[in-house]
C-alpha cells in the first residue's frame, strides 16, 4: 500500500532508498572501520528521539542503550559490507513512512541476513526522515528467495 508521501508540502510518494542505504552505509563504516566519531554522529542523528528498535535475538534497544553499544563497538567487524535490498514501501503517509528490506551483512566469509521493518517520520525541521522504530528477524537466504517467488 503507498499513499501520496515524502517530506511536507512534496506530494510525491517517498523514495526510502536513499535513506535506508545511507543509515547501513554509516553503520557498516561505523562497525567495520576505525571511523571518526563524525560517523557515529550522523547515524545518532538520523534516529527519532524516542527511536527503539527489536534485535534479532528479541531485546527492545532504545536510542541512548543502542547508541552506547555502538559507541563501544568501533571497528570490532573490520571489512564489514551492508547490502541493502528487496525494499519495500508497506505505508507511506505525509509524514510516516513504513518500510521492510532485507540486509546482507558481509565479513569476510560470513554472512548473515535479517528481514527489517521500519517507521521513518518526516522531520519538516531538518528536511529529512528520522527512523523511530526498527524490528528485525535474522532469515536465511532460501528463505529470501521464497519471498521473492
Amino acid at each position: 500500500m503507498t499513499e501520496s508521501s515524502g517530506l511536507p508540502g512534496n506530494d510525491e510518494p517517498i523514495d526510502a532508498l536513499p535513506e535506508v542505504e545511507r543509515v547501513h552505509s554509516l553503520l557498516a563504516t561505523w562497525l567495520g572501520t576505525p571511523a571518526s566519531p563524525q560517523v557515529l554522529d550522523g547515524f545518532a542523528a538520523a534516529h527519532h528521539d524516542d527511536f527503539s528498535m527489536v534485535t534479532i535475538a528479541g531485546a527492545v534497544l532504545r536510542k541512548t542503550e543502542l547508541l552506547a553499544a555502538l559507541h563501544r563497538a568501533r571497528n570490532s567487524r573490520p571489512g564489514l559490507a551492508i547490502e541493502v535490498s528487496d525494499i519495500e514501501i508497506l505505508c507511506a503517509t505525509v509524514d510516516t513512512t513504513v518500510v521492510r528490506f532485507v540486509e546482507q551483512h558481509r565479513t569476510g566469509d560470513d554472512t548473515d541476513y535479517r528481514r527489517t521493518t521500519a517507521v521513518l517520520r518526516a522531520d519538516p525541521e531538518q528536511n529529512r526522515y528520522r527512523w523511530l522504530t526498527v524490528h528485525e528477524t535474522a532469515v536465511t537466504p532460501a528463505e529470501i528467495e521464497r519471498s521473492r517467488g
